[in-house]
């Protein structure tokens, strides 16, 4: 499967082998990307519903019928508080490609960079291959 993926934060897009957290890094929850934030604002990367929101506003789901995207703030437990985030969705909206989802309320200079990673995963999908890339959306092919 194609599929045109939007970049949903702005910042270095590493493999997500990089992660000093195992369950990322071994992809025991799927193929993806870590990323070193330069923004402070997520949006959405497909068009889709939003399956899962974490009670403490870290961790967000995009679904379509084919695909689940994880998308993670955080490898530490230092930011993982509500009054860090603005959520600007709700469980079970729909929601278009380029769709504000979450904006992190802290500066990254108060924390380490594994406290604020962010790591996409593509949920139980098998493989991950780049086909092109631009500075905003990516081209993946997914199995």
């Amino acid at each position: 499967m194609n599929i045109h993926f939007r970049k949903p934060i702005k910042g270095e897009y590493l493999d997500i082998t990089k992660a000093s957290d195992d369950i990322f890094s071994q992809k025991l929850l799927g193929p993806g990307f870590l990323v070193k934030p330069k923004d402070k604002h997520i949006y959405s990367p497909i068009c889709g519903k939003i399956k899962m929101i974490y009670p403490t506003l870290h961790a967000i789901a995009v679904s379509t019928e084919n695909l689940d995207i994880l998308i993670h703030v955080g490898l530490t437990e230092k930011i993982r508080h509500k009054d860090l985030f603005n959520l600007y969705v709700k469980l079970g909206d729909t929601v278009s490609e380029g769709d504000k989802l979450l904006s992190l309320n802290f500066d990254f200079s108060d924390y380490h960079e594994d406290d604020y990673q962010i790591p996409i995963v593509f949920v139980q999908k098998h493989t991950l291959q780049i086909l092109s890339e631009c500075e905003d959306s990516i081209e993946l092919g997914i199995l």
